[in-house]
């Protein structure tokens, strides 16, 4: 398994990983499968692409061979108070390589890149409570919990709580 930055190159293998967690777990994503369906592959080009006015965004693929088997991504905050801080996106790992530890290469990555960025001092993220997976290998990198949002989410009219985790890079 090779875990590496995602580019302009890697948007349709992004897309379709993306557009299958959507559908597999619609619980786990703010993003729902039928508004991101809609959206152009060069909607997916641009996410990848590195902007300089976007210094601490990025996204990681893990692939087997060919195939992307797993993703993550970091968004920043550009206002002037918010610069430091950064949000963990889109953390999915195709359930055929459950158990290879795939989740804990990409966040890994993503807290060593993260943390060799200029200016950037917090990440943050949230986990749909119940997904104890995931939020075992946020613990497992250091990820603490400051609190939960009852109905943060709502799916097919069931509410989900999601539970919002920090880790401190300095």
């Amino acid at each position: 398994m090779v875990v590496r930055a995602l580019g302009p190159q890697d948007a349709a293998a992004y897309r379709e990983l993306r557009l299958r967690a959507l559908r597999e777990h619609p619980e786990a994503f703010t993003s729902s499968f039928e508004e991101e369906a809609d959206k152009p592959l060069a909607w997916s080009q641009q996410r990848l692409t590195v902007a300089a006015d976007r210094p601490h965004d990025f996204f990681l693929g893990a692939y087997q061979g060919s195939d992307l088997v797993g993703m993550v991504g970091l968004l920043g905050r550009y206002r002037p108070k918010e610069r430091h801080n950064a949000t963990v996106v889109g953390m999915y790992v195709a359930p055929e390589v459950k158990g290879q530890r795939v989740g804990l290469a990409l966040l890994r990555e993503l807290i060593r890149k993260a943390g060799a960025s200029q200016g950037l001092e917090q990440l943050d993220l949230t986990v749909t409570a119940g997904n104890d997976t995931a939020q075992g290998i946020y613990a497992r990198c250091g990820f603490t919990v400051f609190g939960i949002l009852q109905d943060a989410i709502k799916v097919q009219g069931r509410g989900y709580a999601k539970v919002h985790m920090v880790l401190r890079l300095r």
